[in-house]
């Protein structure tokens, strides 16, 4: 049984602004997706890749593909408005059975190959596990408005990222629930149910998100300082 990368490289979570699918944005010599394929390409934990890009996009995704030699890629699908459509796409296109799934967003080019074997080496024992950054600030919760509810312990909170990794059984119960507004990225831990539990592997912030400009430029500038 082989282990299944699935890249998102779709989706409002996966744009700047309207219309910019961040995965396609330049980021040093090379395209984000690119960075993202490099990594699993490399990884010893992969097996296989399947992108998930916007119709429109088809064309490109396989030129990058192409472009840095992902082999292991055996797919490029048309994924959906957020990420529980996108992974019913790739379940319904599915070759052949897998035992593990590892999503991953393209907007997130500075993932290591250490974090993508750690991740999934976790979900293998607790059948789900998300890369993710302790938060060492004071936090505060504040559900309505400016008004704090309550502080939280410091140290207490996570951030959560990608790479997410899940035993195929335990994802396929999401994938196959009806729940729809389940956030495969945000809330995984609302429909994984004992004996899986959410394991979080951290990742430091080094594993940063694209979702603006100036995150866009910050991740040029530290590129260019070869601090990542």
């Amino acid at each position: 049984m082989k282990t299944l990368g699935v890249i998102i490289a779709c989706g409002k979570e996966e744009e700047i602004v309207g219309g910019t699918d961040t995965a396609f944005l330049t980021l040093g010599n090379m395209p984000m997706l690119g960075h993202a394929l490099r990594v699993f390409e490399s990884s010893d934990v992969i097996d296989e890749i399947i992108v998930a890009v916007a119709k429109e996009r088809i064309d490109a995704a396989v030129y990058v593909i192409k472009r840095f030699g992902a082999s292991k890629v055996k797919g490029v699908v048309i994924g959906g408005v957020n990420r529980l459509s996108t992974l019913r796409t790739v379940f319904a296109k599915l070759p052949h059975p897998v035992s593990m799934v590892v999503v991953h967003e393209a907007s997130r080019p500075f993932v290591s190959a250490k974090t993508v074997g750690e991740t999934v080496k976790s979900a293998k024992r607790y059948g789900c596990a998300i890369a993710a950054h302790r938060i060492p600030d004071a936090t505060k919760l504040a559900p309505k408005g400016m008004k704090v509810a309550r502080s939280v312990e410091r140290n207490a909170v996570w951030a959560a990222q990608t790479p997410q990794a899940f035993k195929f059984d335990v994802l396929e119960k999401i994938v196959g629930s009806k729940a729809r507004s389940v956030k495969i990225i945000d809330d995984e831990s609302a429909l994984v149910h004992e004996p899986s539990e959410v394991h979080m592997v951290e990742a430091g912030d080094g594993n940063m998100k694209i979702r603006t400009r100036r995150d866009l430029n910050v991740a040029t500038a530290l590129l260019n300082a070869k601090l990542v």
